[in-house]
């Protein structure tokens, strides 16, 4: 929340992502801690009084009403909540203006997209992509969808502006190396990671759905790529084997969530071109959040274990204390 500066008084509407009561320090008497969020970004607050009355009074996942001062908590901002209610039907909230969208154009998403396909060489590979992004029920699933739910492509249409990037990616790849399969390659860009359509809800904030949480999006795209193959006729069970590969090992390792690691030259090419797309939007989210006319460093990254430089804002040459 850059625009929020200590000293503020704010008056807002958030989506109240998360309620708990915490004791106070020292004390029998509880503390309201809420977690907040808009399509500003996201911050947390306390309420020091009335805190069992608000807490039974708000709900999860629902707009609310606060006022609050703006102070500096650990070396963030964070607000000291003097009121908060939830939104009632006058206020005229829409829970989905609380949720950011990407900065680029959905048109221009799927043109894009569509010359991807258009360019597969596969007839079998070509026709499956076509079965799936000429439904529109499917792209306009597909558009509402975040690439993440608090790291990368955090945001609607983030998942098409992930997935357009991940394709160009191992295009340009198959150009340095030509002995890739492109077609392949382009296709395990494009479905990837489609399991998420069904892996997050959008309802005001990014939040899992319970199939999501229970099965996870790799296995979910997994089962819908396998059933839309199944029903292709004459789809080539190697084509067919291979695909599905890439699907499941492109978090590239167990630990990071895949069932299996990448075992094709494709399915390497395809976890690093997800992994640089991921983390490069990741490092750019951070940057616009950190990053000050004084300030060269992010703040400590758990995710990464490291900070991250940013160098000199003004671009001229500074030299290195």
């Amino acid at each position: 929340m850059r625009h929020f500066t200590p000293g503020q008084s704010i008056t807002e509407f958030f989506i109240l992502r998360k309620k708990e009561l915490r004791k106070k320090h020292n004390s029998d008497e509880f503390y309201l801690s809420v977690e907040l969020t808009n399509e500003k970004g996201r911050i947390f607050g306390s309420l020091w009084t009335e805190a069992e009355k608000r807490y039974s009074e708000l709900s999860e996942g629902t707009p609310v009403k606060v006022q609050a001062s703006v102070i500096d908590w650990k070396n963030n901002v964070h607000l000291s909540v003097n009121k908060i209610r939830p939104a009632t039907e006058s206020d005229g909230i829409d829970p989905e203006r609380f949720l950011p969208t990407s900065p680029m154009n959905e048109e221009n998403l799927k043109k894009e997209i569509t010359e991807m396909i258009d360019g597969v060489e596969n007839p079998f590979l070509k026709g499956l992509l076509n079965k799936l992004y000429k439904d529109e029920s499917f792209w306009k699933n597909f558009a509402r969808t975040p690439g993440g739910k608090l790291w990368h492509h955090c945001y609607k249409l983030g998942l098409a502006e992930h997935t357009l990037s991940v394709a160009k990616l191992v295009s340009h790849l198959s150009d340095v190396y030509p002995t890739l399969n492109r077609a392949l390659l382009i296709t395990g860009a494009l479905v990837h990671d489609i399991g998420k359509i069904d892996e997050y809800q959008t309802k005001g904030y990014i939040e899992f759905t319970d199939r999501g949480r229970l099965h996870g999006h790799i296995t979910i795209g997994f089962h819908k790529i396998a059933s839309l193959i199944e029903a292709c006729d004459d789809f080539p069970k190697e084509l067919s084997a291979q695909l599905l590969h890439l699907i499941l090992s492109h978090q590239g390792a167990l630990e990071n969530g895949s069932p299996v690691v990448p075992m094709t030259r494709e399915a390497f090419v395809l976890y690093f071109a997800d992994e640089i797309d991921s983390k490069l939007n990741a490092i750019d989210r951070i940057t616009l959040r950190d990053r000050e006319p004084d300030r060269k460093w992010s703040q400590y990254i758990n995710l990464l274990n490291r900070f991250i430089y940013f160098g000199d804002q003004a671009g001229e040459d500074s030299q290195i204390a």
